[in-house]
């Protein structure tokens, strides 16, 4: 019996990469350490290695997919709310199609962007005053720049990316396989530093004859260099490592190394020069392995305006409830502060002080039980970033009164045990003024039959600024 043949159309399908899956990237590195690291196998990933895949509610139904067979409800309708799933093995073995829900990243991603955050370059957050470094977009022409990118030729370029490979974080294994494919390249290294040397002798004669004042016209040709100059080049840069550090890293275009360690300063080692990366993080934790905006947001400020329906434009967007997934305290010897999920995102709190706080949110300084749906509190994210990991990196300061009370929403207290209702404190009845407190130009005694109002006293920030939108909304 023959096969059936194929249109044109349908061959064009099954052969174009478009509607292929991509390849899975490259899963994140254990630490190298000889050290027990406890780890989960099934828990989330910093970052998504294979492609979500999302079908209509239509062919959902029948389990279509558009893979070579069709998934079972049973494990991707009846099991999630949001039916996404992400393929590691379109057909095994065994004849079966390995796949599992994709729902942990896809859903991160929806809230992510439902903070409107526009992504930095991530920087170091000083948290002794609990500073976050200015907003640093890395779309920015001087910044968003590759090994072959034309802007490098600008005065203050950097770059996010080098075509040599990152020395601080190679094992030994990984050190010679590169040693080896540079010895590969040895005449081709060796015509690069000869074209460097007649650049610097053709730049010293130019700058000799502008000094003496010469002419300047035919100084643009280059100087001939002869085989035993350029092997006593050679020999002067293998006997100062100083110099010759500089010149191994612009050859081999190899990222910055972190900083020397101060017990090496005094001792000889071979200088790399000023570091060129987008970010002085990278050269810490390494180039990242993406784009430092990661996709997440193509927004290059957070110059956006929140325009409220009654209240008008709004200096903070609406707040954002933040969970407590760790209370501050002690943490494997050491205090530590508090950890809360904002979005999917663990995000550690600026404003938690070491000291107890007697005005912080409930179950933040300790874990509470007896707090209803867990321990949370309203945030407004401020900056957003992506390290060399692929680790999202998310700054918040706790939301003030002003920017809650436009929404109506305030923050969970706990009911004291010994509370005293309004009705006992007199708030509702006139209260007395104290004689000793008035101001000069006000009489003590009232003169008119005008009836005295009473002045409610104001216990909090929050009832300010509730005061105030009512106010605003009869006018």
């Amino acid at each position: 019996m023959t096969a059936a043949r194929l249109s044109p159309t349908a061959n064009l399908l099954r052969k174009s990469r478009l509607f292929a899956l991509p390849p899975a990237l490259s899963p994140p590195q254990d630490p190298a350490t000889s050290k027990t690291v406890f780890e989960s196998d099934t828990a989330t990933l910093p970052y998504p290695i294979r492609a979500s895949i999302e079908t209509p509610a239509s062919s959902r139904a029948r389990g279509d997919w558009g893979l070579k067979r069709p998934l079972p409800s049973k494990g991707t309708t009846d099991k999630s709310s949001r039916p996404i799933v992400r393929v590691k093995a379109i057909d095994t073995f065994e004849h079966v199609t390995d796949f599992e829900s994709a729902a942990d990243h896809t859903v991160t991603l929806e809230k992510f962007q439902e903070l409107h955050m526009p992504m930095s370059l991530p920087a170091k957050i000083n948290y002794a005053n609990a500073l976050i470094p200015r907003h640093q977009s890395p779309f920015e022409s001087l910044v968003d720049n590759s090994e072959n990118s034309e802007s490098l030729n600008e005065p203050g370029a950097k770059q996010f990316r080098h075509s040599g490979p990152w020395l601080a974080g190679q094992t030994e294994t990984e050190f010679q396989a590169y040693l080896q494919r540079i010895q590969r390249r040895r005449p081709e290294l060796l015509q690069k530093l000869r074209e460097r040397l007649v650049a610097k002798r053709t730049a010293e004669r130019r700058k000799q004859a502008q000094d003496n004042g010469e002419d300047l016209e035919g100084l643009d040709q280059p100087v001939q260099v002869t085989e035993e100059e350029f092997q006593n080049y050679v020999k002067s840069l293998r006997a100062d490592p100083l110099a010759l550090g500089p010149v191994v890293f612009e050859l081999l275009d190899l990222p910055s190394p972190p900083a020397v360690p101060s017990d090496r300063i005094g001792s000889r080692y071979y200088q790399s020069p000023g570091t060129k990366l987008s970010s002085p993080e990278y050269a810490i934790s390494g180039p990242p392995k993406t784009h430092p905006s990661a996709g997440l947001s193509y927004t290059r400020s957070h110059a956006l305006l929140y325009n409220h329906p009654n209240y008008g434009p709004q200096t903070y967007q609406r707040p954002v409830e933040a969970r407590i997934l760790r209370p501050k305290g002690r943490f494997k010897g050491r205090m530590s502060k508090a950890i809360a999920g904002i979005g999917g995102i663990a995000v550690e709190d600026l404003n938690a002080m070491t000291f107890a706080e007697q005005s912080g949110p409930p179950g933040l300084s300790y874990f509470d039980a007896s707090i209803p749906g867990g321990a949370k509190y309203w945030v407004t994210p401020v900056r957003a970033s992506v390290d060399s990991e692929g680790r999202i990196g998310l700054a918040s300061y706790r939301a003030t009164a002003s920017s809650k009370a436009p929404y109506g929403i305030t923050d969970y207290r706990k009911p004291s045990l010994t509370s005293v209702s309004d009705t006992v404190r007199g708030i509702d009845s006139r209260m007395t003024p104290r004689l000793d407190r008035l101001s000069p130009r006000q009489p003590r005694f009232n003169d008119s039959d005008e009836p005295v109002v009473a002045k409610q006293p104001v216990r909090e920030a929050e009832d300010i600024a509730r005061r105030l939108m009512r106010t605003l909304s009869s006018s």
